[in-house]
């Protein structure tokens, strides 16, 4: 009984490893689109011709959401490129210079990062990943509403930087899930009125972000 328990132990064993050997990722392109929550940090920066006064404004941010889709390739079974998509918005209240409140709007941006995956070694489906991006902000933009008036600052072309961690989960050789925390960071954002002359300057942008995604393997 001893040699048959053995026995099936290896037998166990070699299909443990023959299946995580199944699972190698190297030499795979992929497809992931990813949903999750978004969390700002409060801001303030300066004003010019926004209200009866230039100075200080403040921004209250609150709940948010990031939508974003991803192409990559494995180029080893641990080290993997991927060129993101994101869309990303955050509800704000705004208070600028001379008192006046917009208790209505949204801190927004339209980001594309390259960025680089380290997954490692498992001999199970669970696989432990990290990461950093670099990113080209296509465009950023707060939005100030109030009793129905609403005026929009926006910019473009700042490069922006995020590290994140997470776990993919494999389902199967081709298809699998994946959690993700991650964390961008944007500093002096300078933001110009669409159709008037009033701008933002220094503003901060650092995001952090709860994300699921479900992975495709070709």
């Amino acid at each position: 009984m001893r040699h048959g328990t053995k026995t099936q132990s290896v037998i166990l064993t070699s299909l443990i490893f023959a299946s995580a050997s199944s699972m190698a990722y190297q030499g795979e392109y992929f497809f992931r689109p990813a949903f999750g929550i978004s969390s700002l940090s409060n801001t303030d920066g300066d004003t010019t011709f926004i209200g009866n006064t230039d100075g200080r404004a403040d921004v209250e941010l609150g709940n948010g959401f990031n939508a974003g889709l991803g192409v990559g390739y494995h180029y080893t079974d641990q080290i993997a490129i991927e060129l993101f998509w994101e869309y990303r918005s955050n509800e704000s209240e705004t208070t600028i210079a001379d008192g006046t409140q917009f208790t209505e709007g949204n801190y927004a941006s339209n980001v594309f990062f390259l960025n680089g995956h380290y997954y490692f070694q498992s001999d199970s489906n669970w696989r432990p990943y990290l990461g950093a991006g670099l990113g080209w902000i296509q465009e950023i933009d707060i939005d100030l509403e109030s009793n129905g008036v609403e005026l929009s600052y926006s910019g473009d072309g700042d490069i922006t930087y995020q590290a994140f961690a997470g776990i993919d989960y494999q389902l199967n050789p081709s298809i699998s899930i994946n959690a993700e925390l991650r964390y961008q960071t944007l500093s002096s954002v300078d933001l110009s009125e669409e159709g008037g002359k009033g701008s933002f300057s220094g503003l901060q942008y650092d995001p952090i972000t709860l994300q699921l995604g479900l992975t495709w393997r070709l």
